[in-house]
C-alpha cells in the first residue's frame, strides 16, 4: 500500500476512534429524562437513541469492541509507517510516542470532553449509525457479553433492585435545577413539599384541644351566634357532654342563612358530619379521606378515643402550599417582648411588618417572600432546624420551634443583645 494511502487510512481510523470515544461518553453522560421528553414530542432520532440506551450492555460492548479494534489498527499501521520512514529501531520509538499522543488527544480526551459538554446532542446525532454498528458487530459483541456474564455471574447485582433516583437524590436535583434558574424557588419548594407530604403525620399539624372553640349540642342559638362572631371561624365543632364526644360541626353559612331568614331551627338541623382519625394518620391519607367524604373537618383522637385536637382541610393544604389567607383574615401577629430584650414572633408573621414594629431596619436582599418561616428557609437553603441562627448585622433571628418543615416560632435579638444559641434554646 502506498505511503500516502496508509497515512490517509490512519487519519480515518483516528476519526473512528474519536467517534467511538465520544459515543461512549455521550450515552454514559446523557440525561435519559430529556431524551424521553423528546420521544414524547415525536423526535425520531430520540426514539433510536432511547432504544440504544435501553440496550446499554450491548451498546457499551459494541463501542468498546469497535474502539479497541480501531486503536489496535492505528498502532499497527502507525508502526508500519514509521518503520518504513525511520527504520526499525527509531521507527518503533517514534511510532509509540506519536501514536500514544494522537490517540490520547484526538481519539480520547478531546472527543470525550466535547461529548460530555453536549451529551444529548451527540447521542441523537450518533443514534442511527450506532444502531447499525450494533447490528453489524452483534456476533462479536454477543461472544464478549456471554463471556462477561460467565465471569460476573457470582457478583451481586444491586443496581437491578435499586430505584433510578432516591428521594434524597431527587431533592438535590431539584435544588440544582432551582439554582440554575430552570425552576423558580417557590416552585422547587412546592415540589419538595409534595414529595414529603406523605411523611407528615396528623400529630404534627393539628390544632390542639386547648385551642378548640366548640359548642355543646344544647347551646342556645344566640350564644352560638355570639361564638361565631367572636371566633371568626367558618366552622364550629359541636359536642355532647364534653369535647371528647364531638358529634359534628356547624358551618357559619348554614347557621346565618337560617338565622337571618328568621327560621326556627336547632343545631341538629344544620349540623354536618366530621371525620375521626388517629394522630398517626398521614396527612396525605387524611386529605384523600376528606376529599372522598366531602368533609372539611377531622377530629384527631388518641389511643383511648379522646379528643386531641382538630385538623381541617385548610390545615392540610397549608402543609403543602404554606399559609392560606382569605379576605376576612387579619394579618395580626402577636409579638412578645422577652425580659432579655428579644422578641418572640410566630413563623407565619410578615417579617417586614415585624421588623417595622420592633424598630429594626430590614434589608431583604434577593428574598421575595414575606413570612419569617420562608425567610429562614431562604437563608438555610433548605429545611431549617431548631436553633438555626441568621445574623443580619443589626439583629439575629433564631429558630425557637418548628412545625413540620416550617418555622413555628422565632426569636429576634437586636444587635445590642448578646446571646448564645444554647442559651436561646433553653429559654
Amino acid at each position: 500500500m502506498p505511503l500516502v494511502a496508509e497515512i490517509l487510512l490512519m487519519g480515518v481510523l483516528v476519526i473512528m476512534s474519536a467517534y467511538f470515544s465520544s459515543s461512549e461518553t455521550a450515552y454514559t453522560s446523557m440525561n435519559s429524562i430529556r431524551i424521553k421528553n423528546l420521544v414524547y414530542e415525536g423526535h425520531k432520532k430520540a426514539e433510536k437513541a432511547l432504544r440504544n440506551y435501553d440496550n446499554y450492555d450491548k451498546l457499551l460492548t459494541t463501542i468498546l469492541v469497535g474502539n479497541n479494534i480501531v486503536n489496535v489498527a492505528i498502532s499497527t499501521l502507525g508502526t508500519m509507517i514509521f518503520t518504513e520512514i525511520f527504520g526499525l529501531t527509531a521507527g518503533v520509538v517514534i511510532a509509540t510516542v506519536f501514536i500514544a499522543t494522537v490517540i490520547l488527544v484526538f481519539g480520547e480526551i478531546t472527543p470525550k470532553t466535547l461529548a460530555k459538554r453536549n451529551a444529548e446532542r451527540y447521542a441523537l446525532r450518533m443514534a442511527g449509525s450506532l444502531h447499525m454498528i450494533m447490528l453489524i458487530l452483534t456476533p462479536i459483541s454477543w461472544v464478549f457479553m456471554r463471556l462477561t456474564y460467565f465471569l460476573s455471574r457470582g457478583a451481586k447485582n444491586d443496581s437491578a433492585e435499586a430505584p433510578s433516583f432516591t428521594e434524597d437524590e431527587l431533592h438535590v436535583m431539584i435544588d440544582e435545577v432551582t439554582e440554575e434558574g430552570a425552576l423558580e424557588r417557590s416552585e422547587g419548594e412546592l415540589i419538595k413539599s409534595a414529595m414529603q407530604f406523605d411523611d407528615i403525620k396528623v400529630s404534627e399539624m393539628y390544632t390542639p384541644r386547648s385551642r378548640i372553640v366548640a359548642a355543646e349540642i344544647r347551646t342556645d342559638i344566640e350564644d352560638l351566634k355570639k361564638l361565631f362572631l367572636e371566633s371568626e371561624y367558618s366552622r364550629i365543632p359541636i359536642y355532647e357532654g364534653s369535647v371528647d364526644r364531638i358529634i359534628g360541626a356547624v358551618h357559619t353559612k348554614d347557621f346565618f342563612s337560617k338565622y337571618v331568614a328568621g327560621e326556627d331551627f336547632t343545631l341538629e338541623d344544620i349540623m354536618m358530619p366530621v371525620k375521626f382519625v388517629p394522630e398517626s394518620t398521614s396527612i396525605a391519607t387524611l386529605l384523600n379521606d376528606l376529599q372522598k367524604s366531602h368533609i372539611h373537618m377531622a377530629v384527631v383522637l388518641d389511643n383511648l378515643g379522646r379528643t386531641l385536637g382538630l385538623a381541617t382541610l385548610e390545615d392540610v393544604l397549608e402543609e403543602l402550599v404554606g399559609d392560606i389567607w382569605d379576605e376576612s383574615d387579619v394579618a395580626g401577629y402577636p409579638i412578645h417582648e422577652e425580659k432579655d430584650g428579644s422578641f418572640t414572633v410566630p413563623g407565619e408573621a410578615n417579617i417586614f411588618d415585624v421588623m417595622k414594629r420592633i424598630g429594626i431596619e430590614f434589608e431583604p436582599g434577593d428574598f421575595q417572600d414575606n413570612t419569617i418561616s420562608a425567610f429562614v428557609a431562604h437563608w438555610a437553603e433548605g429545611v431549617p432546624r431548631r436553633g438555626d441562627e441568621i445574623d443580619l448585622g443589626n439583629c439575629r433571628v433564631v429558630v425557637r420551634s418548628m412545625k413540620s418543615r416550617r418555622v413555628k416560632e422565632a426569636r429576634i435579638f437586636p444587635a445590642k443583645q448578646g446571646f448564645s444559641s444554647q442559651g436561646t434554646q433553653e429559654n
